[in-house]
């Protein structure tokens, strides 16, 4: 349950496999005061690197730029592994000069919170120290 000091994130994760390759890449806007659209990619059971990270832009702008990122990996043939999740987080972990350095335990809330919900399918790549 949100408290007033959560702020509504949404997210997705795409998933990839082909021989050697076993890969991820998750989408998450988190809207608020300064909006933020992040995408962080890596092999399957790691953290990932933030690959997207962009703020200070409207909630619209945000949504925009993770589904034109999204579009073109889902053309190169990755599947979704966890479908479209909202979630809520602590507004102390949204600030936008914070964004890249919180990334990784924003995508922890996501995760929880796809698990909880049952959009974490079960190509759903492992998010580390998502289980609190």
């Amino acid at each position: 349950m949100a408290s007033s000091d959560d702020v509504r994130g949404f997210g997705w994760e795409l998933h990839f496999e082909s021989g050697n390759s076993d890969k991820f890449y998750r989408f998450i806007v988190v809207t608020g005061d300064e909006a933020i659209a992040l995408g962080l990619h890596g092999s399957r059971n790691g953290d990932g690197q933030v690959g997207l990270l962009t703020t200070r832009i409207t909630g619209a702008e945000a949504l925009a730029q993770v589904v034109t990122r999204s579009r073109a990996k889902e053309n190169k043939g990755y599947e979704v592994s966890r479908d479209f999740t909202v979630f809520d987080l602590p507004v102390s972990l949204t600030g936008a000069a914070d964004a890249k350095a919180n990334a990784h335990e924003i995508a922890r809330y996501f995760g929880k919170y796809a698990r909880e919900s049952g959009t974490e399918l079960p190509n759903a790549s492992h998010i580390p120290g998502s289980n609190f």
